[in-house]
């Protein structure tokens, strides 16, 4: 039995496959449907995309000036070529590490940028046309003018002030990776020795069996093209300084990885200019019976005090995380966006969980005018257990979207996914696109999703598709979604209390993301930290709706 469910904006719609051929045998009847000449798998289509409805432009794209790396391949066309090299010599990196790092890390280096640049040539660039990014205008990346930021520069150097206040928050004794701009910082870092026999080890050389796992993930077959082309970029522009490995040996609740990613571009960007440099790579290597708890905080640094400096955040960072879960290991994982309002995100998790492993992620993102979590995760053993956990708050011109994949290949496997999304402005938008499959031998599986969200004025978007792909017969599979604004009766309970109705309005909207917060376990300091950044982004939005009112 297989169960496609599909929910898209308020409408929830289920098609099933007798009905979507009648469908595109009466489009063909009358004549509207053109004649496919191509030999390529056709996508499912909702009804909505059959009569024509939700479809959004994309802006044209823009002529770039850069000479690209050389991509040849024959699937490619010439302006495909044109952006993929321009995009990956705009994260191009001066070799700025020691030699002996370069030493260690030259083949495997070597062989992640050739496998990139080879499924890089079987890549196209993304437009709103394909089905993965028909809501994110992927066109403020793709017609953007790239500009690399020189690290050189002074006017993209980050404040040591700045950046005691960043690492503000972070645990006691945790060990802190920094990167600036996307590149390792060992100044503000403090990962110990890169001793081995450390019960967690962080080190920028590339050893071993990591060797043979790190940059494999974004290849798997389960990951399509359009998906991965922005964690095949930041593959290609790999280098020493950019790349982090942490291995853990031991189950301790005190092994604690604390990593911060600091931006900052040139104050000069212009309307169509992105400033973009090099991309940050972390490889979590979780050994068996071991545990983690990982924090990652993004954020803009600089250009808050002065409105003349508001362009410091027009940058475009693309990351990867790469986890590998060894039987019995635990990996708790904390996530806080605030990246500039000018600022574009795209990035990447995988995961690969073996036997009775768990991993749990939180996370709140507020902050960049385009936001993208490809998260995708794989359990590869049996009783293994999956929990994924956001919480988006879209404002004022801001797009956050999450495309999660959870797929369940061995029995008694567990997973539970919970999104929450509050879109506070009429030009804000949220996407989530999550997808649970459970293959033919995952028995007496129990997986759960839930989408919930809120619209807080009128002319707020938010596109939801949680969507379940059932093989095996014994399994206790639910999903399901919510589009609303906050219930009547909730404000209605709340003023019997004697509380004004803005009052009720701000304490059910502040509740709304509780329980995602809740449940980060970076310390009480970040924890707070992460609530304040809520708080501040539904204020701003909230001033800015009464000017447009």
């Amino acid at each position: 039995m297989v169960v496609f469910s599909l929910f898209n904006t308020t409408t929830a719609t289920t098609t099933t496959a007798k009905t979507l051929v009648k469908l595109r045998r009466t489009v063909a009847a009358l004549g509207l449907a053109p004649n496919h000449h191509h030999h390529h798998r056709r996508r499912r289509r909702s009804r909505g995309e059959l009569l024509g409805k939700n479809h959004h432009h994309h802006r044209k794209a823009k002529s770039v000036s850069s000479s690209p790396v050389v991509v040849s391949a024959a699937a490619t066309t010439t302006r495909d070529n044109e952006w993929i090299g321009t995009a990956c010599n705009a994260a191009t990196q001066q070799q700025q590490q020691t030699d002996d790092v370069i030493k260690t890390n030259e083949k495997t280096v070597e062989r992640m940028r050739r496998s990139a640049k080879e499924a890089l040539s079987r890549s196209k660039t993304p437009t709103n046309r394909d089905e993965s990014w028909r809501f994110f205008d992927v066109a403020e990346i793709t017609s953007a003018t790239l500009i690399r930021d020189d690290d050189d520069d002074e006017e993209v150097k980050i404040a040591e002030e700045d950046m005691k206040e960043l690492l503000a928050d972070a645990p006691s004794g945790a060990k802190v990776v920094a990167f600036v701009n996307g590149r390792f910082s060992e100044k503000w870092s403090s990962i110990g020795g890169g001793d081995e026999d450390a019960d967690v080890s962080i080190s920028r050389r590339i050893n071993g069996d990591i060797a043979n796992a790190i940059g494999t993930y974004d290849e798997d077959e389960e990951v399509d093209a359009q998906g991965a082309i922005f964690s095949r970029i930041n593959k290609n522009s790999t280098a020493g300084d950019n790349v982090v490995c942490v291995t853990v040996k031991t189950r301790n609740a005190e092994n604690i990885v604390y990593i911060v990613h600091a931006r900052k571009s040139s104050k000069d960007r212009k309307d169509g200019e992105l400033a973009s440099g090099a991309n940050a790579r972390v490889f979590i290597d979780a050994m068996s019976k071991s545990s983690l708890n990982v924090i990652e905080k993004y954020a803009t640094v600089g250009g808050s005090k002065s409105s003349a400096k508001k362009y410091e955040s027009r940058y475009w960072a693309n990351d990867v995380v790469e986890m590998r879960l060894a039987e019995d290991a635990r990996v708790f994982h904390s996530l806080s966006q605030n990246h500039g309002r000018e600022a574009v995100h795209t990035r990447a998790t995988y995961v690969r969980q073996n036997e009775s492993s768990a991993y749990e992620i939180n996370e709140v993102n507020v902050g960049a005018k385009l936001h993208r979590h490809d998260l995708r995760v794989k359990q590869l053993g049996k009783q293994t257990d999956t929990k994924l956990n956001c919480f988006n708050l879209a404002g004022a011109k801001q797009t956050q979207d999450l495309h999660s994949s959870i797929v369940l290949d061995f029995e008694e496997g567990t997973t539970d996914q919970r999104h929450r999304c509050i879109v506070s402005s009429s030009s804000g938008k949220g996407v989530f696109d999550g997808n649970v499959r459970v293959n033919k031998f995952a028995q007496r599986t129990d997986a759960k999703q839930i989408t919930r969200n809120l619209l807080l004025v009128p002319k707020a978007t938010v596109n939801t598709r949680p969507n379940l792909q059932i093989v095996a017969d014994d399994v206790k599979c639910t999903h399901g979604c919510t589009v609303s604004d906050l219930e009547e009766e909730e404000l209605f309970y709340i003023q019997s209390r004697g509380l004004t109705k803005e009052v009720a309005r701000s304490l059910l909207v502040s509740g709304f993301g509780t329980e995602i917060i809740s449940g980060i376990q970076g310390g009480e300091k970040f924890k707070e930290y992460v609530r304040a950044s809520v708080q501040k982004a539904l204020s701003k939005d909230a001033a800015e709706e009464l000017l447009v009112a």
